[in-house]
């Protein structure tokens, strides 16, 4: 088991989307984890000095769950921008310019984090995940920062295993 004391390495994770291949990210946001919550905004009582209880029921958890992936872009067709890319264009609607595939192109896989030591210490499982959105870095005459591309992914399911 990881012990989930020792400190991340930030740079040492790898974002694994089944079918896609072996590709590279900038970097990844961990999925976020919202409670459905119910009751919080309602004052269900009045204590001493006038002050309010409120009650407030969990649910579980949301169960879609986003996230982002970041890429520099890259004409190669093996690079994790003409990938996804394509898959994105495979999910979008034909009235939208895309492949009409949404369906069929929803995917599985994975998010690993590494410590220092190289060893894993945490995974997360998606599955029925798909991109919803891309977008990129400003452009700017001046820069001389790399082009950078923002993918959103939705998942209709993700745990986290380790």
């Amino acid at each position: 088991m990881a012990d989930l004391a020792k400190p991340l390495a930030p740079s040492s994770f790898f974002l694994d989307v089944d079918g896609l291949g072996e590709l590279s990210f900038n970097s990844v946001k961990v999925p976020e984890y919202k409670p459905k919550l119910a009751g919080e905004a309602s004052v269900i009582g009045s204590g001493k000095d006038g002050k309010s209880e409120r009650q407030v029921n969990s649910a579980g958890f949301e169960e879609v769950v986003t996230f982002e992936a970041v890429c520099i872009s890259s004409p190669s067709s093996t690079s994790a921008s003409v990938v996804m890319w394509k898959w994105f264009k495979d999910c979008l609607p034909p009235s939208d310019g895309g492949n009409g595939k949404w369906a069929d192109s929803k995917k599985t896989g994975s998010i690993f984090a590494y410590d220092n030591d190289d060893n894993m210490v945490a995974q997360w499982d998606f599955k029925e995940a798909w991109p919803s959105k891309m977008s990129i870095a400003e452009l700017d005459v001046n820069g001389n920062a790399y082009l950078k591309e923002t993918w959103t992914l939705i998942c209709e399911n993700c745990t986290r295993v380790v």
